[in-house]
């Protein structure tokens, strides 16, 4: 739509009005003799009208088109008329909602950085209006779903400076944007600080239960998820560490830790952060087998038979841990084909689904190729445990 300059569209508005008033008549009246309920000539006020040449509309007329547009399931539309309207107002009553209402049309579009680009405009331009504490709130959503955490801790920081009287879910939310701030920056105990400040107020509500949990706590426990993955995954056995038995059993102890803080966040049955979390959960397991298999023979192996011994009752020990990230993958999967979800975490469980299947495939190949069956190293296996059971 192409508009015409502004001094036309004032031209117009003078005109209109002029026309309006008619030719002049004398003096005006005593205020005794004026019509009581015609307005005073100070209560007078004149809309805002754009001008095109296909139409001419007032602010408040476009305002409302751009409402029908999303409403009519057509956001983008919707978006771009919000945005005129602001443009061509910046100072009007409409401009700030209107801003606002734009971010909501491109995040529903699936359009997160725009959407996050004219909140951060209504913040900065209008940081009294009181849609500035909405907009900052969903500044914090949006870049946590984009993955720009230290943007979604600046926010929350925002947030929590600006605002005393944050009611409990918008305080779980900056929390949880501190979090991930905090994660993305290797600082992992300062971000545990802030999921446990995050889950007191949860706690304070009766919601750290069973059953579902509000939206907004996902990010707190997404970042408590990366916390405990980062944490096993520093846990490494090359070189063969003389304590192997009890690292694998802290490596493992984290890896169900961290799965239960995912879990966690698909209570919040929102599907963009499911898909986050079931591809994480996959990949915990995926990666431990990885980090096994990587183990030298031990000394004991000291001939090629027993080096092939090792290695099948190694790759035959740790198989499920395999199956058990394909499981996730595929669930992972097989939720966002269900909900229509489409974001980078589910192209990344597809890649990551296939090479898990190529790692099973690999696994198997390797197995049948040793000089033992699958019987002899399950029995190699079951002597060893009772070896080591006392």
């Amino acid at each position: 739509m192409r508009f015409l300059p502004e001094a036309v569209v004032l031209l117009v508005a003078l005109q209109s009005a002029c026309a309006a008033a008619g030719p002049a008549k004398g003096p005006p009246a005593r205020a005794s003799e004026r019509d009581p309920g015609r307005p005073e000539p100070s209560e007078l006020t004149l809309p805002r009208i754009v001008v095109s040449q296909d139409e001419t509309a007032t602010i408040d007329e476009l305002y409302a088109h751009a409402e029908q547009r999303l409403l009519g399931g057509a956001p983008g539309e919707a978006a771009v008329l919000f945005v005129r309207v602001f443009e061509l107002d910046p100072d009007g009553p409409r401009a700030a909602e209107a801003l606002y209402r734009a971010a909501e049309a491109l995040d529903a579009q699936g359009e997160v950085m725009p959407a996050a680009q004219r909140l951060e405009q209504l913040i900065r331009r209008y940081p009294d209006n009181p849609l500035a504490r909405h907009a900052l709130a969903d500044a914090v959503r949006v870049y946590a779903v984009a993955d720009q955490w230290r943007r979604a801790g600046e926010a929350a920081r925002l947030l929590m400076a600006r605002y005393d009287d944050l009611a409990p879910v918008e305080n779980i939310l900056a929390r949880g944007g501190l979090a991930l701030a905090e994660v993305e920056a290797g600082q992992l105990d300062a971000a545990a600080v802030h999921v446990s400040q995050g889950r007191t107020v949860l706690e304070s509500l009766n919601l750290d239960g069973a059953g579902r949990l509000p939206k907004d706590t996902a990010p707190l426990f997404f970042a408590l998820g990366e916390i405990r993955r980062l944490r096993a995954e520093h846990i490494r056995f090359v070189p063969y560490p003389p304590d192997f038995l009890d690292r694998l059993e802290r490596r493992c102890q984290l890896l169900l830790d961290a799965q239960s803080a995912y879990s966690d966040v698909m209570r919040a049955y929102d599907a963009h952060w499911s898909a986050k979390a079931g591809y994480r959960v996959g990949e915990l397991y995926h990666r431990l087998h990885s980090d096994l298999l990587r183990i030298p023979a031990p000394a004991a192996a000291d001939t090629d038979a027993r080096r092939q011994l090792f290695e099948g009752a190694m790759r035959l020990r740790y198989a499920i841990l395999l199956q058990k990230a394909r499981s996730m993958m595929d669930h992972t999967l097989a939720m966002a084909q269900r909900t229509g979800e489409q974001s980078a975490w589910v192209v990344r469980a597809e890649q990551a689904s296939l090479a898990i299947a190529r790692d099973i495939r690999t696994e198997q190949e390797a197995i049948d190729r040793l000089p033992y069956s699958r019987a002899e190293l399950q029995a190699a296996l079951d002597d060893l445990a009772r070896r080591r059971s006392p």
